[in-house]
């Protein structure tokens, strides 16, 4: 019962990236995620998903964060032709990385919109990772991987 108080009251870190042909950064959408309940989200938007490297989101999880989400243009949508593509290959290598260390690959998501992202969008991203994440508990390496 201790395990399961411990799991409920978890609020996990995220973090969004997305790029910046998606949605214009906007400052709704700092405060849209600042007023999400039962956790806490950063955004950073990159000028073509594509710039998103492997090591820069193992960093992340390195550094603690819960899950990492990172939103992407659709297929045929890219203003870099293939630089979505590139990220979703990039996000999965990561993925299988973080399988090879049993480090739950369910800690990255990568999401390709057909449609201009919203900020609503932008939350509901963030909330499903952060239920993803929930299931899995914290990061064991928050605190430098200190208990």
């Amino acid at each position: 019962m201790n395990g399961q108080a411990q799991t409920t009251a978890f609020e996990p870190d995220i973090v969004v990236l997305y790029c910046g042909h998606c949605i214009r950064e906007d400052r709704s959408i700092i405060s849209a995620l600042e007023s999400v309940k039962g956790f806490s989200a950063r955004c950073s938007m990159v000028s073509c998903s594509s710039q998103i490297e492997v090591s820069h989101v193992l960093k992340l999880l390195e550094q603690g964060v819960d899950g990492v989400e990172v939103i992407a243009c659709s297929e045929g949508a890219c203003k870099s032709l293939v630089g979505s593509a590139r990220a979703e290959k990039r996000v999965r290598y990561a993925q299988t990385l973080l399988g090879n260390i049993h480090m739950n690959a369910e800690r990255l998501g990568i999401s390709r919109k057909k449609t201009g992202i919203t900020v609503e969008d932008i939350v509901g991203l963030a909330t499903e990772r952060a239920d993803a994440v929930r299931a899995l508990g914290p990061n064991h390496m928050k605190n430098g991987g200190k208990k």
